[in-house]
């Protein structure tokens, strides 16, 4: 029973390990690293930085093309955005048990449910097989649920602050930020109105 409990904890614990993906369902949780920052404060593009977010450039200003002065200061915000909601909002670990307890617990109805249902059916196994089986589907939901929160947050944070400033300048006419609750383009995510920008190049560590 012991080790079924075990495997039961290790299969929940699995998703978290996708947290780091911006890629993938659990992109809210990312946030940029220090070398990221470097990055971007060389005028570089870090998918990190950018993990909630996308920027689109509206084609009739500035010739279609996004500044490296606002792809600079937008990647600036979102780290900044990062910083500030993760500190505030539940991270991978709390969102997996915040779903995964619940739906636990919701199992272990099946064990009076089988004995309602079967003669001679044992309650106390087969709530014990509920409350494992339900563990995992309950750590992602948790899992999905929390990135979508903090995806939101982040993102809508970055956008906040960059429509404060957007009118301020020239250069940032057109350019808008726009909110990713899921995950990134796997591979190469820079927007299209970057790719002949030396700026959207990442610098080496």
């Amino acid at each position: 029973m012991l080790k079924s409990v075990v495997r039961g904890c290790v299969l929940a614990g699995a998703p978290l390990l996708l947290g780091a993906c911006a890629t993938s369902s659990f992109n809210g949780y990312v946030s940029a690293s220090p070398h990221d920052m470097k990055v971007v404060e060389h005028g570089g593009y870090s998918p990190a930085a950018m993990a909630q977010i996308a920027i689109v450039q509206n084609p009739d200003f500035n010739g279609g093309k996004i500044s490296p002065k606002a792809l600079q200061k937008i990647q600036e915000y979102s780290i900044s955005c990062q910083r500030q909601i993760d500190a505030q909002l539940a991270g991978s670990g709390q969102s997996g048990l915040n779903g995964a307890v619940p739906y636990g617990l919701a199992g272990l109805g099946v064990g009076p449910a089988a004995k309602a249902a079967f003669a001679g059916a044992s309650e106390s196994a087969y709530a014990l097989y509920g409350g494992i089986a339900y563990v995992l589907p309950g750590a992602v939901n948790g899992l999905i649920t929390g990135s979508y929160a903090m995806a939101s947050a982040k993102g809508t944070c970055t956008r906040d602050f960059w429509e404060d400033i957007v009118r301020i300048d020239p250069d940032f006419r057109g350019t808008h930020v726009v909110v990713v609750y899921a995950g990134k383009a796997a591979g190469d995510s820079i927007p299209p109105a970057l790719l002949d920008r030396p700026a959207a190049k990442p610098v080496s560590r």
